[in-house]
């Protein structure tokens, strides 16, 4: 006759499993030092020598010139600069911003895109911007499910032995190889070499420090190495820590980039007060892939389900500082804020993790809609509701150092 096991018999189970799990824990690392020349701080500075501005940053510049003021001379315009949110499965909703947006006739070139997360998997082909880019988007943001992402096998258990994951990535791997081709990288080195700027956030582990990567200057090395070296800075940045597995690369670990930073905010560094803009007011466009107000609902009570929406809450935090930086960058410089985002009211799931196709298709279904409107856009970020009146006045208000 069997008998059920006792909360003795089941307590010393946990204990034994818990000291094989110590047992084979992962290795001590050594911090590693060794110089990235293709990323940056947000401001541009060397993340190992923070009083050095990065190389890539002053290319073709002046001591004092700036990364914006690099490009419009460059370019020889105003510039449009796109910069895309993290947000898991709401990816589709800018996939399909973007095919509506060109359909719409309106959509420019854009002199720069930065991406986080999703935004970061989806900035690649909006920087490109060719209809084949939108419709391969489309497939990618239309098609999946969870299992072209993450292994379906629950790894729990397998945390106690040294795993550094709750989920495999494999899959997402698969996706980045049929995706990101060599091709694909020589048409982005093209316009790298045409003053075009394509920048990549994650989140350095070691260093507690948001990292940006030129996305443009990696693929103009042409070579197998950089390849693989681009699709892991993807895959880096879209790796939820725990939930994913982090990214190794030149010695560091990287996780997501929206865990400090949920944009790549680009315009908004330097000591003193930018200057007019040469060529007149340009565009920030700012595609927030996620609802300003995410809908009431109740959570199951487990970890593997609470942590798409326990991340998603700490990505939002993230997204609305993000956002007011995004605004204050963009009138700092005398250029035009337009941002775009789920609408409120729409049932599109509250786990950015799920994954779900039904709930991504009609991401995808809303943004092709926004984006073939007239005016989809906002011109203030709704954080700024929460900030007084007139304290924003007497923020605009305040002389610069410059001035005084």
């Amino acid at each position: 006759m069997k008998t059920r096991p006792t909360y003795w018999s089941l307590l010393l189970a946990v204990l034994v499993l818990s000291t094989l799990g110590g047992c084979a824990s992962a290795p001590e690392r050594v911090l590693s030092r060794q110089p990235v020349p293709y990323a940056a701080l947000p401001n541009g500075h060397d993340p190992l020598n923070p009083d050095r501005i990065m190389e890539f940053v002053r290319e073709g510049a002046s001591a004092d010139e700036g990364v914006i003021v690099t490009l419009e001379r460059l370019r020889g315009h105003a510039l449009n600069i796109l910069e895309l949110s993290g947000g898991g499965q709401y990816g589709a909703f800018g996939a399909g911003l973007l095919k509506g947006w060109t359909e719409s006739g309106q959509r420019p070139e854009f002199d720069v895109v930065t991406g986080v997360s999703t935004g970061a998997l989806l900035a690649t082909h909006a920087f490109l911007g060719t209809a084949s880019d939108d419709a391969l988007l489309e497939e990618i943001f239309t098609t999946i499910s969870a299992a072209d992402i993450y292994t379906s096998k629950k790894r729990v258990l397998s945390l106690l032995f040294g795993r550094n994951s709750v989920y495999d990535t494999s899959p997402l791997q698969a996706l980045l190889d049929k995706y990101i081709t060599a091709e694909v990288l020589q048409r982005v080195a093209a316009a790298h070499d045409e003053h075009r700027l394509l920048l990549v956030g994650t989140t350095n582990l070691d260093y507690g420090q948001t990292w940006v990567w030129n996305m443009g200057m990696i693929a103009s090395e042409g070579t197998p190495e950089a390849l693989e070296l681009y699709k892991k800075v993807l895959r880096a940045s879209a790796a939820p820590p725990i939930v994913f597995p982090p990214v190794e690369m030149f010695g560091y670990l990287f996780v997501d980039g929206g865990v400090r930073q949920n944009l790549v905010v680009v315009g908004l560094a330097g000591t003193e007060k930018p200057k007019p803009p040469q060529f007149g007011p340009g565009t920030v466009f700012v595609v927030q892939n996620g609802q300003k107000k995410s809908r009431p609902q109740a959570v199951r009570n487990d970890a593997l389900h609470l942590a798409g929406p326990a991340l998603g809450v700490l990505m939002g935090n993230s997204t609305d500082g993000q956002l007011l930086r995004a605004y204050t960058a963009a009138k700092v410089r005398g250029y035009e804020f337009r941002m775009v985002s789920i609408p409120d009211d729409a049932d599109v799931g509250q786990n950015f993790l799920a994954f779900d196709t039904q709930q991504m298709q009609t991401s995808f279904n809303l943004g092709y809609e926004l984006g073939r409107s007239a005016d989809p856009w906002q011109h203030t970020p709704p954080i700024l509701q929460d900030i007084p009146t007139w304290l924003l006045d007497d923020i605009q208000l305040q002389p610069s150092r410059s001035d005084q």
